[in-house]
């Protein structure tokens, strides 16, 4: 059952989950943080409705946003769907050194947090109200997960930052997901590969099954069910109306040179789904004892209709941000 929206009573701060009242005022435009470290969860709410939670506790395969919701309360994520368990919300995952870190059987991989290294709220650079956490994560084989210390086990060390910023103007919550990786300690050789569909990928609700509208940056059909589904393109996006309103999300891909060839999957039947990949179907990435790389990716919910000539536009300003180094 997929997880609802609901209304924000609260917000908590680290270990000793602090709590104190949350503002509902209308006029109140900030985001607020409900952050309980010990159960492994993280809230934000805009006007006393909760956008999005993360869960991140120790004992499950990775960390994932579980709930992301548009700025009129709809959920936009499926976790845990009977057909496909491993499918998490919004998720980051693929395969390293022959371990599986997508699928969760078969002695898979485990995406380790290790801790919340920062948390924040504030206004952006555009005066948007905007939250922020940045996350240690140890990438460790099956059977390792449950060390003390995963240091020496770990394939990679990943630091993920992940900022929400809200543009009620335009009906927009956009979600930055930032993510630094250096090779760990266990080998000095690491080979990322994986299927064509894994990367940033996140399962849609039940209800945009069989109905949603798929649309990419290159305006090219997805291939038919039962074939691979990623085509080589900047962004996806995928739109389902509800109430005679239409939800959109869209996902960008990560302009990073080192992240490998941009590709959106897309998944039309029996359910659906959308990723950003890497192409690491086709060419693995290798690296080496000391290297260091970066993914970026951007996920927009709009609680309205964008073209594909202004999501290109906006994909633009977004890639354009990025620092020049980071591209």
């Amino acid at each position: 059952m997929a997880w609802l929206c609901g209304l924000a009573i609260a917000w908590s701060l680290d270990s000793q989950s602090a709590i104190a009242a949350a503002s509902t005022n209308a006029s109140d435009a900030a985001l607020v943080a409900r952050v309980q470290t010990e159960r492994g969860f993280l809230e934000w709410h805009f006007k006393g409705r909760k956008l999005l939670a993360y869960a991140f506790a120790t004992n499950q395969f990775k960390p994932y946003v579980r709930e992301l919701c548009s700025l009129h309360g709809d959920e936009v994520l499926r976790d845990g769907p009977e057909d496909h368990l491993h499918h998490h919300g919004l998720m980051y995952a693929i395969h390293v050194n022959g371990v599986n870190f997508w699928e969760e059987r078969d002695q898979p991989g485990h995406q380790r947090h290790i801790k919340l290294l920062s948390q924040s709220t504030s206004r952006g650079g555009s005066g948007l109200p905007q939250a922020s956490f940045t996350e240690l994560i140890h990438w460790v084989p099956h059977g390792e997960h449950t060390q003390a210390d995963t240091t020496p086990a770990a394939f990679l060390v990943e630091r993920r930052t992940l900022t929400l910023t809200v543009d009620e103007a335009k009906e927009e919550v956009a979600l930055a997901w930032h993510a630094e990786f250096e090779v760990g300690a266990r080998t000095n050789r690491m080979t990322l590969h994986g299927s064509d569909y894994n990367g940033l990928g996140l399962r849609l609700p039940v209800a945009w099954d069989h109905v949603a509208r798929h649309e990419n940056s290159e305006r090219v059909p997805y291939p038919a069910s039962g074939k691979p589904g990623a085509v080589p393109a900047r962004w996806g996006a995928v739109s389902h109306t509800k109430d005679g309103r239409t939800i959109q999300v869209a996902l960008f891909a990560s302009p990073r040179s080192q992240a490998g060839t941009s590709s959106i999957f897309a998944m039309t039947e029996p359910f659906t789904y959308l990723s950003a990949t890497q192409g690491l179907d086709k060419a693995p990435l290798e690296y080496r004892a000391g290297d260091r790389f970066a993914i970026d990716h951007l996920v927009l919910v709009y609680s309205t209709t964008r073209t594909v000539a202004q999501l290109e536009t906006r994909y633009q300003s977004w890639a354009s941000e990025l620092k020049p180094n980071e591209r």
